[in-house]
């Protein structure tokens, strides 16, 4: 069975439009959401084997602080393909992962996290997450899918169960 998470960076900080796109840090709600996000992942007992990250400012921020308030010690993989990545680009990195792993957990950026969530999760209506993922992958949500698989390679659209979809402003984050 391999399991794949996926974490939408928290909100980022517009106050700077002279920054590129890939430069901007969190604002002060985003660091506050990842405060959250890393106590639910410590409670959750996330233990991804490979945490691979996009190379953005505000994707590494949030990992960083994630880990930091979950006190989670996770092996990291820093991945410029992340940035501005669509689902198949994703699908693809998922697929080149080594077998070796049984999770692997993403941190990076919509539409291509929302678009791939959903496409990976079937059409089980597990307490509503997929139309709950359909409507909105917000800054700092949060998705695991499972999937009855041995291989990563094998990996494909509508083979996965969505265990979780939580966004910072649930109560399953506080």
């Amino acid at each position: 069975m391999k399991t794949l998470y996926f974490l939408r960076h928290a909100k980022s900080d517009w106050s700077d439009y002279s920054l590129p796109d890939h430069d901007r840090p969190l604002n002060a709600r985003g660091r506050r959401a990842c405060m959250k996000i890393g106590r639910a992942m410590q409670r959750f007992d996330i233990q991804p084997h490979l945490v691979l990250c996009s190379t953005a400012v505000r994707a590494q921020e949030t990992l960083e602080r994630v880990m930091t308030a979950g006190a989670l010690d996770w092996q990291v993989k820093s991945e410029g393909d992340l940035y501005g990545a669509g689902a198949d680009r994703i699908l693809s990195l998922v697929r080149q992962q080594s077998d070796a792993h049984d999770s692997l957990f993403f941190v990076g950026h919509n539409p291509g996290f929302q678009d791939l969530v959903v496409g990976l999760s079937g059409t089980e209506a597990e307490e509503g997450l997929i139309a709950h993922a359909m409507r909105k992958l917000p800054t700092g949500a949060f998705a695991e899918i499972r999937f009855d698989e041995p291989s990563f390679q094998k990996i494909g659209l509508g083979g996965g169960h969505l265990q979780r979809f939580v966004k910072p402003k649930d109560k399953t984050m506080v």
